[in-house]
């Protein structure tokens, strides 16, 4: 299993689970499909690693406080699981993705006291 984790903030993505790689393109191939290009892709072998990721990602995302909430999300994420599996008689791979979206606040920005 491998996991990413990104956030898009202000028109831009930036990889949660390496914050310096910011301004990542959306591209898309025959062979690979849509997808993040240079987004880190984690290899996880538990479910403490996947909950392990989660937690790195989601302290990395970027958030203000407001008159509502003491840590609003400005961004919104998308969590990436993906599972391979490969069939042991004839070798052949399938794969899935599970994605988990996290959008920003919806709060009323009269009641946050946010601006800007």
């Amino acid at each position: 299993m491998k996991v990413s984790f990104v956030e898009i903030y202000r028109e831009k993505i930036r990889d949660l689970l390496n914050p310096n790689k910011d301004n990542l393109q959306i591209r898309q191939n025959t062979e690979r499909g849509v997808y993040i290009a240079d987004v880190t892709e984690n290899e996880v072998k538990s479910e403490d690693q996947i909950y392990e990721s989660l937690e790195k990602g989601n302290s990395a995302r970027a958030v203000t406080s407001t008159k509502m909430n003491d840590e609003s999300s400005r961004s919104h994420s998308c969590f990436i699981l993906t599972v391979t599996t490969t069939n042991s008689a004839d070798f052949t791979t399938k794969a899935g993705k599970l994605y988990l979206v996290d959008l920003a606040g919806s709060e009323k920005v009269g009641k946050t006291g946010a601006t800007g």
